[in-house]
């Protein structure tokens, strides 16, 4: 037990410092190309923290266990907002680029309504799957001309510059160390934690509910909080409406492909409305008044807790 203890605490010392070192590197990249923060949270560190969600699902659904693919991303959508954004924004609100935020709001509402829409037959199949790849097209399209447009066009000279690639060197390594650090410990974290919670006596159903649950949303959680200590809050937002259409028209559509995958009651009656709920009281008052309040974190936060308890009480009849 001593050897699990050292290894938990080894995981969260890899955590906090590869979120340094990616945070960093990040800002570092809107710096020099002049991209804003938003966009950069809602490509590179979106990408990057869904990681461990697409690879979780796809081996899942690859090993047939093709409910763990739907409940991971739909689970990881719920905890992003609830608890990650719910809990950045309730320790320190903050304003938003209205437009980017409507942009990105309007495709994450398309991608929801076509997992909803897509699964009304009790399965999301391989072709399926495809409807919601042409999605992230259309996302990753729309990042691309945001980027297009943020850019400062004599970056472009300055670039080719050899100080410019040592410069850029040096991000990359830090962004790449930050990453792999950030997965490694997580995965340390859940793990250890696990047989730390099973050897003081916690319930398997219950560390399901919460260990594992929240260890593929680590990355998003400590790179999120680690953008808001360093007042990048608008990386944040952009990195959690990222990771959660992300989570839909990659996580969910790759992983439908070696095999379909089952709309379980659960999903339809408990996932689905919370799911719904959170994204509604994020988009919506963001958007009215383009700002992000302390009462909406609050509000977030409550939604996942009675979401806990709601699986809780499910997982106990």
């Amino acid at each position: 037990m001593v050897i699990v203890v050292v290894l938990f605490v080894i995981g969260f010392i890899l955590i906090s410092k590869g979120a340094d070192f990616f945070i960093n590197a990040t800002v570092e990249i809107g710096r020099k190309t002049n991209i804003s923060e938003l966009i950069l949270g809602a490509t590179i560190v979106s990408f990057a923290t869904t990681l461990p969600e697409l690879t979780v699902s796809l081996f899942a659904s690859i090993d047939n266990h093709t409910t763990m693919s739907l409940g991971n991303a739909v689970g990881s959508i719920i905890c992003n907002t609830g608890l990650v954004l719910g809990m950045v924004v309730f320790i320190s609100p903050f304003k938003a680029d209205r437009k980017m935020f409507a942009s990105k709001s309007t495709i994450l509402l398309l991608s929801i309504i076509m997992l909803i829409v897509l699964g009304l037959d009790g399965s999301i199949t391989r072709i399926d799957g495809c409807i919601l790849l042409m999605i992230l097209v259309i996302y990753m399209y729309t990042n691309y001309k945001g980027i297009l447009n943020d850019t400062n066009k004599n970056y472009l000279y300055y670039c080719m510059t050899q100080q410019c690639e040592m410069s850029g060197l040096k991000i990359v390594v830090s962004f790449l160390a930050g990453l792999i650090m950030m997965i490694i410990g997580s995965r340390l974290l859940v793990d250890n934690g696990v047989e730390i919670a099973s050897f003081i006596g916690i319930p398997q159903g219950i560390i399901s509910l919460t260990v594992i649950a929240l260890g593929t949303s680590l990355p998003e959680l400590v790179s999120s909080i680690t953008a808001v200590r360093k007042k990048h809050h608008e990386i944040c937002v952009g990195n959690i409406l990222g990771a959660n259409i992300l989570n839909i028209v990659s996580v969910v559509a790759i992983s439908s492909i070696p095999n379909s995958i089952p709309i379980l009651s659960q999903n339809i009656r408990v996932d689905y409305p919370f799911m719904v709920i959170l994204i509604l009281t994020l988009i919506i008052p963001t958007i009215i008044k383009h700002k992000l309040y302390r009462i909406q974190g609050l509000l977030m936060l409550v939604t996942y807790i009675i979401y806990l308890a709601v699986l809780y009480y499910t997982y106990m009849i």
